[in-house]
């Protein structure tokens, strides 16, 4: 794996163990609990890619790296004086969650889109788009599940419409430069989405359950 890629994948592991741990935390999970969604939230959406790609195993299963780093910054996130500084106050929760789970998103959107290039070669746009778009959404999608939520995708604040046109900057960047400024042009623009859309209170029109009283 090229060394750009794998730091900018390291890093997306720590964001989004970040946000999956404090997920579990406000769950009131016990520090098992908090690892595994941390585990969950960072290498799932890359396991869902690496099986429609027909990758079996998927690639964390030989490469541990990615695996330990997710559950060791799980464990540092559970620590007394972490957890006191993250959950005491409702704003630092929502802020730290919010950064997190947007440079994760974009870091491991822009991965997926290249992941997928290199593995099927000249494939069309819309399946570089979705394999990118699978990879930076899962992991979030099988967070919430696990804790019992709504996956957040669908409920506020544009999520996977942001990782999607992320993930079709890189395609339209990547045709006409190369894979470095394709992933910092497209990660950025979702992290920039993401926040506007959480600073704003952007989301999707959805429908009202007072209508099916």
């Amino acid at each position: 794996m090229d060394i750009g890629i794998l730091i900018l994948q390291l890093m997306g592991t720590v964001s989004f163990a970040v946000s999956g741990a404090m997920t579990a935390m406000r769950k009131g999970m016990d520090v098992l609990g908090v690892a595994v969604l941390g585990l969950t939230t960072a290498v799932g959406g890359g396991i869902l890619r690496d099986l429609l790609l027909g990758r079996t195993p998927p690639a964390i299963f030989s490469d541990p790296l990615t695996a330990a780093l997710a559950v060791a910054t799980s464990v540092v996130v559970f620590i007394p004086a972490v957890r006191r500084l993250l959950l005491r106050t409702p704003r630092v929760y929502e802020v730290t969650m919010r950064l997190t789970d947007s440079v994760g998103l974009g870091l491991f959107t822009v991965i997926g889109a290249q992941t997928a290039c290199a593995a099927l070669g000249h494939a069309n746009w819309f399946t570089i788009a979705f394999f990118g778009t699978v990879t930076g959404v899962g992991g979030g999608v099988l967070r919430d599940v696990l804790a019992g939520d709504t996956p957040y995708i669908f409920r506020k604040h544009i999520y996977a419409l942001a990782s999607l046109a992320g993930a079709l900057t890189w395609v339209v960047v990547h045709r006409f430069w190369n894979d470095a400024m394709a992933m910092l042009i497209g990660g950025s623009l979702i992290v920039v989405i993401r926040l506007l859309a959480a600073h704003f209170r952007w989301s999707l029109p959805k429908a009202n359950a007072e209508e099916f009283e």
